[in-house]
Formats: structure tokens, sequence, C-alpha cells
């Protein structure tokens, strides 16, 4: 190795020289007072240390480093002896010192640590350690090291009163987010509880009223965790929103059987006589909301994102199991409890003062119908221009608890250390990858690439990528024999044949110094052929001057641009794009096109059961009215409110289905029931309104409040999905009780004028509208 200076050339290849006379003319002047405080000004101008920051130095290196007090270079040269080339190009402008290479390269590595404020005249400064974690126990394991390492930071931070120091990373983020959700859950789920129970208290004014409902709800979510088990599916994230959802839904079913079990025993009815109408007149109806509900969140098996089939699969065995439970279970015990008191006529004057709130709401209705049809008619325009500005978006960023601390510390870096990217993304190549096409192919994609909005940069900047063709280029840079040894070009550094090729991969692979970084960009087989590169492509979204650009649109252009950087690799190569933030951005894409199948494919399978149930094609199609209604309000009112389609809000079309349909059953229910035995429409509005709209007021009041609870949820998301949740079943109950019995009430009409009748040609239960009436 020789390096060039102004004054002399060296004539021969490689040089040695012992350094350690060195150390002993240091200790000469240091023992004269005069030269040792020169030579302390000196080195303090020059490098900020002093003789004792030396001594202190070496002192701690004699106890940590395995390395003697004096070490030559002639010590080390039978390490070195492969580089016969030296790397270092041009004349040296300094005699006495110079700068190899791989000091600019030091240096640029040096700065990815380093935050961008650093100085060597700041008294403080920040800098970041990598550590990499392996582990082999899923997420359970992941989070035990993670919070090991956690722990060790702490006492480090405590150990050192000089120093500050912090953790952050998507381990550690996860370990904090899911302590945080663990402590947040065990608040939020006992607040739904409650929140039932007082609305429940309120309503029936008697305990076991709310005590049988909760019982028959707990044996549904015992069998759904335990169905969840014996079908293997796993507890994600959007399973926690499973238990609210079956409180909130299933209530429905025993609210409507203890509201009109209670209507009948106000009527003078026995309980076995009651609880037997309540099967009878509520059963059908409940048995076609299950099953409309049921089919509204199969339809999420459609769902290209299995976690969202899951979802789909348990909720709808979860509302199979409330049906069954409310009317078997819950029934059966009622009547148990009632059948040997003798004072039930007492509960007849406190019972149902609801329904004299819901009956003088009817009468209001009814004077303003074509006012209340207008208003509600405009909002559904309104609304419905604002549902196609809605947008798909999955920010990771937004499902995190903004005020946790290594959530903080993690933006933190971002800005402070733009060089530090780790996020990476992939292109990934499969085929015969040991041939000069492939390499120029790799090569001209690494020139693709430095035009690239959000592909992140060196200190240098250069872009901060790694594949086979960058090891080839340190290593040749390293050592210049290899050009000669493996025929490469002087320029590119791509050998001449394919066999060269093969060769320099094989060199490089079992090197002890590039190995691990070639089987990281390489896959070998076991008879030696290569059959898969990868070049990771490190990439930064944190760009202050567009803070507004949404997460999706930014990864659609990296998704654009990187398939655009895609060369031709040989023809038995395949290459493709991906990685984290580009499947995120796949799945996301696909959630809007599976959405819009499920929601289709529910809105015309609930729309047939109806039909053939009903058995006429008009009131089939009417009974959906509100449920359409009611999804167009809430996409428009997303909009309205800032919110996106995500994984957890993009559910709310099918939820919408699954809560609205069943409203608007019970509704049409009734005024079937009640319009068929009596003839009289507006006898059939008004009863509709206050018996099953106090039963659908008392339903909604408990699912709005027990998804409210959820705004005190840490995940953003969870928040926002307790909002929508709310605000679907708010807008269902007032398309079920304001509009509904409306329209219901014209399609009467018309049926009566054509055919003479509205539901059969039956006549009149007069015992029936006396029972009504009263």
């Amino acid at each position: 190795r020789y390096y060039q200076t102004p004054l002399l050339k060296l004539p021969w290849l490689r040089i040695t020289a012992n350094t350690s006379f060195v150390f002993d003319k240091l200790n000469k002047i240091r023992e004269k007072p005069r030269l040792s405080g020169i030579a302390n000004r000196l080195l303090k101008k020059i490098s900020n240390y002093t003789l004792e920051d030396l001594d202190m130095f070496f002192n701690k290196s004699d106890k940590n480093l395995p390395l003697p007090d004096q070490i030559a270079l002639k010590d080390i040269e039978n390490s070195w002896v492969n580089c016969d080339i030296a790397p270092d190009r041009g004349v040296s402008t300094n005699l006495l010192f110079y700068k190899p290479l791989f000091f600019k390269d030091l240096q640029t590595s040096a700065k990815g640590f380093l935050s961008k404020n650093y100085n060597t005249n700041n008294e403080t400064a920040s800098c970041i350690m990598i550590i990499g974690v392996n582990s082999t126990g899923g997420y359970e394991g992941s989070l035990k090291i993670n919070k090991k390492v956690v722990s060790q930071l702490k006492k480090l931070d405590s150990a050192y009163n000089y120093v500050h120091v912090e953790g952050t990373g998507e381990g550690v983020i996860s370990t904090q987010i899911n302590d945080i959700t663990s402590k947040a859950n065990q608040i939020i789920m006992p607040m739904i509880f409650i929140m039932i129970v007082i609305v429940l208290l309120i309503s029936f004014r008697k305990i076991s009223y709310v005590i049988l409902p909760l019982f028959a709800l707990s044996v549904s979510i015992i069998w759904i965790f335990g169905t969840m088990v014996l079908l293997g599916i796993p507890f994600s994230t959007m399973a926690v929103a499973v238990v609210p959802l079956m409180l909130g839904l299933g209530v429905d079913y025993s609210v409507h059987l203890s509201h009109n079990y209670r209507s009948e025993l106000a009527q003078g009815k026995t309980p076995a006589e009651a609880i037997k109408i309540s099967v009878t007149e509520i059963g059908e109806a409940m048995f076609l909301a299950m099953l409309t509900t049921v089919i509204a969140f199969l339809s999420f098996l459609t769902a290209t994102v299995p976690p969202m089939r899951d979802f789909g699969l348990i909720l709808a065995l979860g509302i199979i199991y409330t049906f069954l439970t409310a009317l078997t279970l819950q029934a059966s015990v009622r009547y148990l409890v009632d059948r040997k008191k003798k004072q039930l006529d007492r509960e007849k004057k406190k019972t149902f003062k609801i329904n004299i709130f819901m009956g003088k709401f009817a009468k209001k209705i009814l004077k303003h119908q074509k006012k209340i049809i207008a208003a509600l008619l405009l909002i559904t325009v309104v609304t419905a221009v604002e549902a196609t500005q809605l947008k798909t978006e999955f920010d990771f960023n937004a499902f995190l608890p903004t005020e946790t601390p290594s959530i903080k510390l993690y933006k933190r870096i971002q800005t402070e250390f733009p060089f530090s990217s780790q996020d990476q993304e992939y292109i990934l190549l499969e085929g015969d990858v040991a041939t000069t096409e492939t390499l120029t192919g790799i090569m001209r994609t690494h020139m693709n690439l430095k035009d690239d909005k959000y592909i992140a940069k060196k200190a240098d900047g250069s872009i901060k990528t790694t594949s086979i063709y960058t090891i080839i280029q340190q290593a040749v840079n390293n050592n210049k024999s290899l050009i000669k040894e493996f025929n490469l070009d002087e320029k590119t550094y791509i050998p001449n044949s394919n066999r060269d090729v093969k060769n320099l991969y094989d060199y490089l692979y079992d090197d002890t110094e590039y190995g691990f970084l070639t089987k990281s960009t390489l896959h070998r087989e076991t008879d030696g052929r290569y059959d898969a590169a990868v070049i990771d492509i490190y990439v930064t979204l944190v760009d202050d001057s567009e803070k507004n650009e949404a997460f999706n649109k930014k990864v659609e252009i990296l998704n654009t641009e990187l398939n655009e950087d895609i060369e031709h690799y040989g023809n038995n190569v395949n290459a493709i794009v991906t990685g984290p933030m580009i499947i995120t951005y796949k799945i996301t894409s696909s959630l809007t096109h599976s959405q819009i199948i499920s929601t289709i494919i529910s809105l015309v399978l609930a729309a047939l059961v109806l039909i053939i149930v009903y058995r006429r094609v008009t009131l089939g199609i009417i009974a959906m009215i509100p449920v359409m209604m009611s999804m167009i309000w809430i996409l428009g009112t997303m909009y309205l409110a800032g919110y996106t389609l995500n994984v957890m809000t993009i559910t709310v079309t099918s939820l919408t289905i699954g809560i609205g349909v069943d409203y608007a059953i019970h509704a049409t229910e009734r005024f079937r029931l009640v319009a068929d035995k009596t003839g009289n429409i507006t006898k059939a509005v008004t009863e509709t309104i206050s018996r099953t709209g106090g039963a659908l007021l008392i339903s909604a009041m408990t699912t709005c409040l027990g998804f409210a609870v959820l705004i005190f949820a840490p995940i953003p998301p969870q928040v926002q999905f307790g909002i929508i949740t709310s605000t679907t079943v708010l807008f269902s109950f007032i398309t079920s009780v304001l509009l509904l019995p409306l329209v219901l009430a014209r399609w009467a009409k018309w049926s009566k004028k054509k055919k003479g009748y509205i539901i059969s040609p039956a006549p009149v239960d007069e015992k029936y509208l006396k029972e009504i009436e009263e």
C-alpha cells in the first residue's frame, strides 16, 4: 500500500512502519513542563483534547479493549496483504496528514447517528444507537424482549447523570401501546357495562329486567370467545370491537322482548300468555333482524384482509348467539321468575312513560309529514354529495396514542435525525440472478432511484440503498485487485461473463467481511445456485413541505416510482415491489373495492330475504330505505368530521346495514301487524312510533352510550369507531321512527286502494283494536 506526496512518489507497493516510538517521544515531552504546556495548547486547539484526556482514554481502553499498549503497522501486516492495491487516488495536499477514501464513508455513516444540529462547539448534543431485536416467540415474545430493553434503558438513564437515555422503535411502541390499551380496557369495558345497566334500569325500573338481559349477553360473549379459540381465530386489533358490538347490538333483542312482555302484562296478561305472545309477535321480527344482520356481517368474508374476514364471522356468530340466548334463556328465566307473582298489575301505571312520550311524538310527526320527509331528503342529498369525497387511508401514525413517550421520541428522531431512516421497501428478484443481465439491471435501478421523491438520503446526499451491486462497489473500492481477479469492468464493476458473476458472488458470500451483507441480499440454494436477490430501499415519508399531504398519497407516489424504477433483469427473472408500506397501501386500496362488493351483497341479500318473507317486492324495498339513507348520512358525516376510511372505520357500511335493518324490520313488522288487524293506517303509524319506537329508543340509547364510551380509548381509530357507530345507531333510529312509518303509510294507502286491503283481507280484530286504544 502506498501514498503519493507532493515531494516523493514511493516506488514500492507497500510499506510498514513501527510507530511505537511516538509514545516514547510523547512521554519525554510531557516530562518537560514548557514543552508539555506547548503540546497541550496545540493539542487543545487542533482536536479539543488535552494530554490528560488522552490518558483517561487509554486507561479506559486498557480495561475494555484487548489491545496492546503499543501497536505497529507491521503487527497487522498479515491482515491486509490481500489489499495489494490501495484505493486512494490523487496526490495528498498535506505532507503529514492525509485522509484515505474510507474516511468519507465513515463521516457519512457517522452523520446518520448524529442529530442535524450537532457541531463540535456544542456542549450537549444527541446521538442514536440502533438495536436489532430478534424474537422467535411471536408477538408475546417480542413484547417480553422489548420490555427488557426498556427496563435496561431506564437503569442506564438513572445510573448516569451526565447523559439522558431514551428508547423507541416499533417494538417499544407496541409494548407501550399494549400496556396503555390493557389499562384502558379495564376502564372502558366496565363503563360500557355500567351505561347499559343505567339505561335498562331507568327504562324498566326493575333489577330483574337489568340482570336477565346482561346474564344472557354474558353467556353469548363466553360462547363467542370459546368459538374463537375452537376456530383458531386470533384476538386482533379489530376483535377488540367485538365485545362492545355484542353488548350494544345484542341488548336490542333483550330490550324488544322485555318491552313487549311488559306491555302484555300491563294489558292484564299472565306471565305465560305474555311471554308466549312476545315470542310469537316479536320472535318473527327478531328472527328477520338476526338473519339480515348476519348476512350483513358475513359480507365481510369477501374482504381481502384476513382479520376483517374473521371480524365478520365473529360478529355473525355473536348475533346468532345473542338471538338464541334472548329467545330461549332469557324468556325461560323471565317466566320462571314471574310465574308465581301475584301483584304484576301494580306495574301498569308506571311501566311505559316512554310509550306516552313516543305517542305524543307520533302525533307531531303525523301533523308535519311533508315537512319531515322534505327535510330528511334534503339531508340525504347533502350528505350524498359529501360521501363521494370520502377517502380511504391508512396512516400507521394515526393508530398511535400521541402522548405516549416512545411515540413522541420516535417523531423527534424523524425530525432531528434525517439520515437515520430504518423504514425499508424492497424490490424482490426471483430467478437466475447470477447473470450479467441481472447485475446490469440492478445497477440501472439504482440510477433510477436517485430522483425518487421519498427515497432516504445519506448525509452526503447519496441515496440510502443496499443490494449485491452496492456490496460489489464497496468491495472493489476497498480492493482494486478484484477487478482483475473477477474480470470486472473498470467503470461499472460488472463482470464480463455469467461465470465471473457466479465466482464473485461465491467470494462475497463466503467472505468474512462481506458475507453477512451478501447473505441479506442474495439467496443461495444448497446446490450453489443463486435464485433470488433483493434491493433494500430506505424510505422516509417525513417532508416538512407536505405536512398536510395524505399518507396514502405519499405511499401511492412511492409505489408508482418504485415500479417505474424496475429494469430488465434477465428473461428468467421476475421483479416485484414490496415492503410494509407498499403492502399496507395495496390492502387499503383493496378495502374500498371489497367493501363496496360487501355492501352491495348485503343490501341485495337483505332485500331478497325481506321480499320473500313479506311476499311484496315494494314492501321489502321500502324496509331497506332507512338502511340506505343511514348509510349515506354516516358516510357524509364522516367526511364532514374529517375522518377517512381505515381498517376500523371501513366496516361502517356493513355495520349500518346490520344495525339499520334491525330497527327497520321491527318498525315494519309492528306496522304490518297493526295495519292487518285494524285496517287503520293512522293507528298503525301511531302504534309503530309509540310502542316499537319506545323499544327502539331504549335500544338506541343503550347502544349509543355503550359505543360512546370508546371516546376514552387510547387508540384514535377506536375513538373514531365509537363515535361513528354511535352516530350510525342514532341515524338508524331517526330514519326508522321518523321516515319509515310515513313511507309505509303511503304504501298502505296505495295497497288499500289497489287491492281493497293493506296486508290481508282478514276482518278487523276488534279485541286487539280495543287493547291498543286503552
